[in-house]
């Protein structure tokens, strides 16, 4: 074909489609790119994903505290070790179709406790290990928006996990008081009052119980409630009559778990202002929370407050 012919594709065009078959067989065929790979013209990039590492060795951690948790072997340990593997689970899956190689987020093999292995040592670990953890929430700050929530959540129950275990986290950079969402601080509200119900309608080890999930749930209205904010109604409507035991240890089911719902509705508002204060005190207030569901015998869950 003659140089001058109109029909004869010109040098862009040649390159262009250079770059389309390159581009087919990188995409296509599996390659895949690193995030530290050259920035070459016409070859697909991958965005670095936010936080990745330490989101990874989140995974691996949790992994390994699964496998210690059921070594306990007891209830609570079992319980622990089946929210664990949750979160593995949809940690790990998040993070694979972001494009995290999957031998990255494989926990190294921890060797198993011995038959002379102390119980209570091996507890205090965990326990340790799970306050550690929980106390790192605001640490995840700069992980993507949308992943805030549920690392939030997850932290939360790392501060359900040690408390359980006998030492209480507190996660670093707590928000100063006054910082709660006026839907947080409502609901927070209206727990308390449904306890003030329980706990004036009960007597013996029930009523002691209910006075301290009350205690609890006041601690958290007052880190939360901000100046300003409308006073609290004078009562709530009580979602059924309560005139016995069974009906006071329903009152206080209802109240928590409702409570553990609400406040992780509230993550969003908590989260986006400022997130490393945002993380903490989400993971501190849902985390207390879920202590009290556990106390009135609720199941525990991976992702506190959220569905």
């Amino acid at each position: 074909m003659p140089a001058d012919d109109p029909r004869r594709p010109g040098r862009r065009l040649l390159l262009a489609g250079t770059g389309t078959v390159l581009l087919g067989a990188l995409t296509g065929c599996g390659v895949r790119l690193e995030d530290d790979a050259p920035r070459l013209p016409l070859v697909p990039t991958r965005r670095p994903l936010p936080a990745k590492d330490l989101m990874a060795a989140l995974v691996r951690d949790t992994a390994v505290l699964a496998a210690d948790a059921s070594a306990l072997g007891d209830d609570l340990g079992t319980d622990l070790a089946t929210a664990h593997r949750r979160q593995v689970t949809v940690l790990r899956t998040t993070l694979l179709r972001a494009g995290v190689p999957a031998d990255a987020l494989d926990p190294t093999p921890s060797p198993s406790p011995s038959s002379t292995t102390d119980a209570q040592g091996l507890r205090s670990d965990v326990a340790a290990r799970e306050s550690a953890a929980a106390a790192a929430a605001s640490s995840f700050a700069a992980a993507p928006a949308e992943l805030l929530p549920s690392l939030a959540a997850l932290h939360a129950q790392r501060v359900a996990a040690a408390a359980l275990l006998g030492e209480p986290a507190r996660p670093a950079g707590d928000p100063p008081a006054g910082t709660g969402p006026t839907d947080a601080v409502s609901a927070l509200r209206r727990a308390c009052y449904l306890l003030e119900v329980a706990a004036a309608r009960s007597a013996g080890a029930r009523r002691e119980r209910a006075v301290v999930t009350l205690g609890v749930l006041r601690a958290l209205c007052d880190d939360a409630a901000r100046p300003g904010q409308p006073p609290p109604a004078l009562g709530y409507p009580l979602p059924f009559a309560v005139e016995t035991g069974a009906d006071v240890d329903r009152l206080v089911a209802r109240a928590t778990t409702d409570l553990r719902s609400s406040l992780g509705a509230a993550l969003p508002a908590l989260l986006a202002t400022d997130a490393p204060t945002g993380l903490a005190g989400a993971a501190r207030w849902l985390g207390g929370v879920e202590v009290e569901v556990h106390r009135w015998g609720g199941s525990l869950v991976p992702f506190p407050g959220l569905t």
